[in-house]
């Protein structure tokens, strides 16, 4: 069978929301955690530090960053 566009934007759309509405809280977690990482992973580093800007602010992108390089740091001398 074939669809017209607007019909397969009609099939994904009502699938999609059947697939989501049968998803469990924490299988939605996952799944966005795991596009998330995925997306980001993708990105530059200045794009990343664009997306998290953007989305949350300078102040919370160089806290971030402190926390993994404070990691880093305390990593490499134990």
């Amino acid at each position: 069978m074939s669809l017209t566009s607007i019909q397969k934007d009609e099939l994904i759309e009502q699938y999609v929301e059947l697939l989501v509405d049968s998803m469990s809280t924490k299988d939605l977690i996952s799944y966005v955690s795991s596009d998330l990482t995925n997306f980001c992973e993708k990105l530059t580093d200045n794009e990343l530090k664009e997306e998290i800007t953007l989305t949350l602010d300078d102040d919370m992108y160089d806290e971030l960053v402190d926390n993994v390089t404070a990691s880093y740091d305390a990593a490499s001398y134990t």
